[in-house]
């Protein structure tokens, strides 16, 4: 807990109500979805701009690290509180600014939900293109933290791709604004690039300038089914290859259709090895020699059988499938990891089956579902943390699997972020010349390292 004058002053700067010292207040605010946890000081619930600059004032001058944080949901320890310092939990800054229809842009806060933004922009035809599974609760200051694209990434892009400018609070206190596209923000140097995927190691993001794209009224949702793994990753790769761009292609392997179904009850093909779910949108004719194409692939690659999804109810049914897959796999086992991989997408076949390679070597159970698409495997890991032996197989497979990520030419992260999880992996992928840059650049924006340290950057040095 921070010291009384410490908590007073942060008292004077939010209101006494915005302020939390109690243990169990502590304890919620410990950790995020990942299996780490930390130690907070205080947590405190900033509803201004001109709140979060003095916070972040008092925190230099008394040296006190802290971390913004939105819903929690992030999955590789990048929300879990440092040792003794300030959580700023940003949801109480959940306010939709403006949305002009016009010039297709929303201007919000960090603690709005991406599902929030996506109601409130649906009535003007319009959508923010980013959109992972926890959408309903995760905030658009995480979604710009760990640059998350979500299932439309393989047409649309990452969230980084979708935003415009950017005000933030940088670890002096000082107030900044990124970007220069949108008239509204003043004219500074665009560093906005900088902080998304930045994990909030960089600075506070208070603000955001969302660029906003045309819901198309031609949508086709279609799932085909194989009785591999690897097919269904090759099918993938046939789809993009023809020049097909789908809005959405994600793949469940078994483990996943199994406690899907058995949550939602849809009459999903429970003996399948691999259920992919595609969805295309454009004009008519766009949509149309797409949908050829994918049939062809389906055939191609001997997809047990496709079917398209013949009205809107079963088209939303898939997606709730979808979106249920982390919370229907939780019964499996007490704990689980997910990681997010991603390769070129003419190794995702190989890939996908090199993630059931190591379950059976190991005996362990590994859920894969993917964002297909653009190649980003979600392999979820899980175990029981109460014994020692299943603990140690889930990362000794972890670690080959990132191993033969790097091989085969993928990355260790495409939307989770590094955080704390994935730091031993950086002296892996990345060379130290390359992580001495991203150092200097956290040094820049941040010389006295009090913004969530701990988290995406190891030691230079540090094998």
């Amino acid at each position: 807990m921070l010291a009384k004058p410490l908590v007073e002053k942060l008292e004077q700067i939010a209101g006494k109500e915005n302020v939390l010292t109690s243990k169990i207040s502590l304890e919620i605010y410990a950790y995020d979805a990942s299996p780490f946890t930390g130690n907070p000081g205080a947590v405190v619930f900033p509803t201004t701009t001109e709140m979060v600059a003095e916070i972040v004032k008092l925190a230099k001058e008394n040296n006190v690290p802290l971390m913004a944080r939105g819903a929690g949901s992030c999955l590789s320890g990048g929300a879990v509180a440092p040792g003794g310092g300030i959580v700023l939990s940003l949801t109480k800054m959940n306010k939709i600014l403006e949305i002009d229809p016009l010039s297709r842009v929303a201007v919000v806060q960090p603690g709005v939900t991406n599902k929030m933004v996506q109601e409130a922009c649906a009535p003007y035809g319009l959508m923010f293109a980013p959109d992972p599974a926890s959408q309903n609760i995760a905030t658009i200051g995480g979604n710009i933290a760990e640059n998350s694209g979500g299932m439309r990434g393989v047409k649309y892009g990452t969230t980084k791709d979708h935003i415009l400018g950017l005000e933030v609070v940088l670890s002096s206190g000082d107030v900044i604004t990124t970007g220069g596209i949108n008239s509204q923000i003043e004219p500074e140097i665009d560093l906005t690039y900088y902080f998304c995927g930045s994990e909030g190691t960089l600075g506070i993001i208070t603000k955001a300038w969302l660029a906003l794209s045309p819901i198309n009224s031609k949508v086709k949702t279609m799932t085909a089914v194989f009785d591999s793994i690897e097919k269904a990753g090759a099918c993938v790769a046939e789809i993009i290859a023809k020049g097909i761009g789908p809005t959405t292609m994600e793949i469940l392997d078994n483990t996943c259709i199994k406690a899907v179904d058995d949550y939602l009850q849809l009459g999903l093909p429970r003996d399948a090895a691999a259920f992919l779910l595609i969805e295309i949108d454009g004009f008519q004719s766009d949509v149309k020699i797409m949908l050829e194409g994918i049939i062809k692939a389906f055939e191609n690659n001997k997809a047990l059988e496709y079917k398209i999804a013949q009205n809107e109810k079963e088209r939303q049914d898939l997606w709730k499938a979808r979106r249920s897959v982390n919370g229907a796999l939780g019964k499996l086992k007490p704990a689980y990891f997910t990681h997010d991989i991603v390769v070129p997408r003419d190794r995702l076949a190989d890939m996908l089956g090199k993630v059931a390679e190591l379950a059976q070597k190991y005996d362990i159970i590994i859920a894969n579902v993917a964002h297909a698409g653009d190649g980003n495997l979600h392999p979820a890991f899980y175990y029981d943390h109460r014994i020692p032996e299943e603990v140690e197989k889930v990362e000794i497979a972890a670690d080959e699997l990132i191993r033969e990520t790097i091989a085969q030419g993928g990355t260790i992260s495409g939307e989770h972020g590094i955080g704390i999880e994935k730091l031993k992996y950086m002296t892996w992928a990345f060379s130290k010349p390359t992580l001495q840059m991203m150092q200097d650049v956290k040094n820049a924006f941040d010389p006295r390292a009090i913004m969530n340290p701990g988290k995406l950057l190891p030691q230079v040095g540090d094998e």
